[in-house]
């Protein structure tokens, strides 16, 4: 019979997930079940009814570490629904704030791993302080560009459907092009840094890895035209693990292509647009590493481009027969799909495909062929967003809630 090793919370990750491990006696990882735990918060029912306006205001709340792909993903989605298409300068300060939304979020994400890399107790603390430092000043200037551009640094109101509200300034254009330089110096330097780190690891090549394929719309910020239609569907978790209690106790839904789970994230947005081959977990923190350049040359490129006396907002006449739209964004973790349903200017219908609800079967892959010492660190590459991949109920055929996982 099987070991079975249990992990809850994981520890450095957004909201609260869990790990069931059945391990062999040598600990080695025979059965890997990753879930989330987080309890349901109920966007994507108390969104049922309400203006469509609302939806990515809403959304924009499922995290308070990538709000703003929720927003695009969303206003996208209603665009989509409804049949408006944005003017070319609203597409571009949309596509630029989602950019800096993952140039915040990958250097958090290493702060988190630091410890992972030997950073911490014992390091060197000056070299520690500085690369503590070098990742703040990238956030603080990839916040600022939010701000800018969106009207606000986390929940940004200017992200609307039709486009963008407002456009920027010349000033604001050329200071925004300014900062953009000082990111890319923090960002070679904090690569360089990282990239020494997993050099010097004592972690195996081939840990975390899996044979499932990979899932990206985009290199940088998403395309609704990618999405597999024919293939995709999304299971129950009771369906899906290996046991009764773990699918019951899961909070997130299982996304499947051709019956088969897939990565999604930086590693697969290298593999399908750059000729990335490494795999891994491994391979995904070197991605998404090498994935700063690529954000921040096309944020400069997008600068470049904008015409700052541009209309960035298309009036929205049609107010939606309940077609189904799609909207993609490529967050940092991966693809964020949103579903939504809109007649006569309010919501009938939404769904949330987030990037950690596509991970979570392909993570629980990962973990197999492992030992369990390293199950979190390889969970941790994937960076998943728990809050945001949350929307389960448990209910009996009666429909009385079995286990009560509101707040």
């Amino acid at each position: 019979m099987a070991n079975v090793v249990e992990m809850a919370p994981v520890t450095r990750v957004e909201g609260h997930s869990k790990l069931v491990l059945e391990t062999n006696d040598d600990g080695i990882v025979e059965k890997g079940n990753y879930f989330s735990i987080t309890p349901v918060r109920n966007f994507e029912k108390f969104l049922i009814g309400k203006p469509m306006e609302f939806a990515p205001l809403a959304t924009s709340r499922i995290c308070g570490i990538c709000p703003i792909t929720h927003s695009c993903a969303s206003v996208e989605a209603v665009e989509d629904s409804i049949g408006v298409e944005p003017p070319k300068d609203g597409m571009l300060l949309r596509e630029l704030a989602a950019i800096a939304n993952k140039m915040h979020s990958h250097p958090l994400h290493g702060i988190l791993i630091f410890p992972d890399f030997g950073i911490g107790v014992g390091f060197d603390k000056n070299v520690y302080a500085e690369a503590m430092k070098r990742c703040q000043g990238m956030r603080k200037v990839a916040q600022n560009i939010i701000d800018v551009v969106g009207g606000e640094g986390l929940h940004a109101p200017d992200i609307v459907i039709g486009g963008m509200q407002h456009n920027i300034s010349d000033l604001a254009q050329a200071k925004l092009q300014s900062s953009l330089r000082t990111y890319e110096e923090l960002a070679n330097e904090h690569a360089d840094f990282m990239m020494g780190l997993f050099k010097d690891s004592d972690y195996a090549s081939d840990m975390g890895m899996h044979d499932y394929d990979v899932f990206a719309s985009d290199l940088t910020y998403g395309d609704r035209t990618a999405f597999p239609w024919g293939t995709f569907n999304e299971e129950q978790p009771n369906n899906w693990y290996s046991s009764l209690e773990v699918g019951q106790e899961a909070n997130n839904t299982i996304c499947l292509v051709g019956g088969e789970p897939v990565e999604v994230g930086p590693r697969a947005r290298a593999a399908t647009f750059k000729g990335f081959t490494e795999k891994g977990a491994m391979g995904i923190q070197k991605a998404r590493i090498r994935e700063l350049g690529t954000l921040v040359h096309r944020a400069e490129n997008i600068l470049d481009e904008l015409n700052t006396s541009g209309v960035t907002k298309e009036p929205c006449a049609s107010r939606g027969d309940n077609e189904l739209g799609i909207g993609i964004n490529e967050a940092a973790r991966g693809a964020n799909v949103h579903m939504a349903r809109v007649k006569d200017g309010r919501i009938r219908y939404y769904n949330c495909l987030v990037p950690t609800t596509w991970n979570y079967p392909t993570i629980s892959k990962a973990l197999e062929g492992d030992h369990y010492k390293f199950a979190e660190v390889i969970v941790r590459a994937y960076d998943p967003c728990n809050s945001c991949a949350t929307h389960m109920i448990v209910l009996d055929p009666e429909k009385n809630i079995i286990q009560n996982k509101m707040i």
